[in-house]
């Protein structure tokens, strides 16, 4: 009887913890693992949180929850024995608990502060609910998880991925990125949680930087995401800038699961020019030319849009003596260096490959006792570091200068990987006019930005919520494989006529029945002679799609 009165105060707890709406992104939930203050862990031994009197602390796995007290300033959780305990201004209250402990505010005015943990220099608050689950790899520690909804995951993203100086339409189409990253990531490198909150996932801070134009730009996109011909989430990779050309995925990532690289293509992450004019930079010339100019870009506003770096032979020489033993350990450098002695004295650099965008993907560098090939974007900034710090990207031409003190000068463009989005791209172009699904499908070649798509059955309505403005064009699309003869369509109350239509074409304009705001709309399958497994795919599109 005892388990189920705990089971059942589990439940209601975690109904607590996220408020489910109407509206999609209030649907999905997000776990995002929270590194300390340096972001260089996700495991703890020990953890405080600050204002405990507004906070429930709970152990799952028994339903013992630690006495709620007005004058509780700290309470502390430790992981000891691979057990938790749990202190209240250092008094023992708990021991030789399981885990996981949840953490959550006593209200939904109330935030969660992590003590001693800063983003932004302020204390760090986050929403939802915080889950202390013990690392499967160290059993002795364990990962501070937060768990919340999409929309308020959003809501600590989008200000820290891009400055919202630079306006809505350049927040919108930024949230739409980060939507679809935190839908679909690149790779799960986490078991205990789904994303990490620095720059190896995206970066989310937490409540406490939230603001009101990211938070708008967050509404008008409710639920959209960006999808490919086959209507999946597609991998909206983004970075700070491009340079004014962007790079196709298989130049700048290796496969997760082979290593392969260049990998696969990945057809609407190719390589894409600001301007028209701007031709492949794959060869010598073509790169020495653009990245020791300056065309006018996307993205020309960016500090990194155009670069330089310099060292002297000798400084070089050290550096990558070094650089080449920690960058050995990621397979792709050859031969592999173990120790600086076996470097020796620099002789020459010469890149061998070049992607469309004119990132270096394969160079050579020789020394008096061995011949090195680096691939790879990332390992090759990370090997040329000026002052500890890696190059912004590997956009670059070198510059050999024969003095009496030789010197290589690194003359680039663009900050990050440079496939798909560029930030400082997408603000230029919200600056001219340019609304967000037109930033997107600069970036993104072929895709729709449509909600997620569902599937629709007999049992099994398709009901949604998504932001239209006062011109927007948006049409509900019905896959029907299934044969169905009708369908009742409500929108915003109102029941749409539309089954001729959906017998002989895909897409439906919305436009006379939409509302400035937020639009509810649900369909369901109103024939009944089909068998149960009938089925059909529903979603809304911003736009037509040139191939519905």
């Amino acid at each position: 009887m005892k388990k189920i009165i705990n089971l059942l105060l589990l439940i209601i707890i975690m109904g607590i913890f996220i408020q489910i709406g109407y509206a999609s992104d209030n649907n999905i939930p997000v776990r995002v693992g929270i590194s300390n203050n340096n972001f260089n862990t996700y495991l703890y031994s020990e953890i405080e949180f600050n204002n405990a009197q507004n906070l429930v602390i709970m152990d799952t796995a028994t339903g013992y929850t630690a006495p709620q007290k007005d004058n509780i300033s700290i309470c502390k959780i430790t992981s000891e024995n691979n057990l938790f305990r749990i202190y209240q201004d250092g008094e023992l209250v708990a021991r030789n608990l399981t885990g996981p402990i949840l953490i959550r505010a006593v209200s939904e005015d109330k935030l969660i502060p992590v003590n001693g943990l800063k983003r932004k220099g302020k204390q760090a608050l986050y929403r939802g609910y915080i889950e202390l689950t013990r690392s499967k790899k160290d059993i002795s520690k364990f990962a501070l998880v937060n768990v919340l909804s999409l929309k308020n995951y959003l809501r600590g993203v989008v200000p820290n991925e891009m400055p919202v100086r630079f306006g809505l339409e350049a927040l919108k189409a930024q949230t739409v990125a980060a939507r679809n990253y935190a839908v679909t990531p690149r790779v799960k490198a986490y078991e205990e949680f789904d994303l990490c909150d620095s720059v190896a996932c995206q970066v989310y801070y937490g409540a406490n930087t939230e603001e009101p134009l990211s938070d708008k730009a967050i509404d008008e996109t409710n639920g959209i995401i960006a999808t490919d011909k086959e209507d999946k989430p597609i991998l909206a990779l983004y970075s700070s800038t491009a340079g004014g050309y962007t790079e196709s995925y298989e130049y700048a990532f290796s496969d997760p699961a082979t290593k392969q690289f260049p990998s696969n293509d990945i057809p609407y992450l190719t390589a894409v020019p600001d301007d028209k004019k701007f031709h492949p930079l794959d060869d010598e010339k073509s790169a020495e030319e653009f990245y020791t100019s300056k065309p006018e870009a996307f993205d020309d506003m960016s500090p990194y849009y155009r670069w330089s770096k310099e060292w002297t032979k000798k400084e070089l020489q050290e550096v990558l003596s070094k650089t080449l033993i920690a960058q050995s350990k990621t397979g792709f450098i050859t031969p592999v260096l173990v120790n600086s002695d076996d470097f020796g004295e620099l002789q020459s650099i010469k890149v061998l490959q070049r992607g469309k965008s004119g990132k270096i993907i394969k160079l050579e560098i020789v020394t008096d006792k061995n011949t090195f090939i680096v691939q790879k974007e990332l390992v090759i900034r990370r090997c040329f570091q000026k002052n500890a710090i890696s190059l912004p990207s590997a956009n670059f031409v070198i510059n050999y200068i024969d003095s009496e003190e030789p010197v290589y000068k690194f003359n680039g463009g663009g900050f990050g990987h440079g496939v798909g989005l560029s930030q400082w791209g997408a603000g230029k172009m919200a600056s001219l006019g340019y609304s967000y699904d037109e930033i997107l499908q600069h970036y993104y070649k072929g895709i729709k930005l449509s909600t997620i798509p569902a599937t629709v059955t007999q049992f099994k309505p398709y009901s949604d919520v998504f932001y239209a403005g006062k011109k927007s064009d948006m049409y509900l699309v019905i896959k029907n494989s299934g044969n169905i003869k009708s369908f009742k369509i409500t929108i915003n109350e109102k029941e749409i006529d539309a089954n001729k239509l959906f017998r002989n074409e895909k897409s439906y304009n919305l436009s006379h029945y939409l509302i400035d705001g937020l639009n509810k709309i649900k369909v369901e399958i109103t024939d009944e002679t089909l068998p149960s497994e009938a089925q059909a795919k529903v979603y809304i599109v911003v736009k037509e799609a040139d191939d519905e």
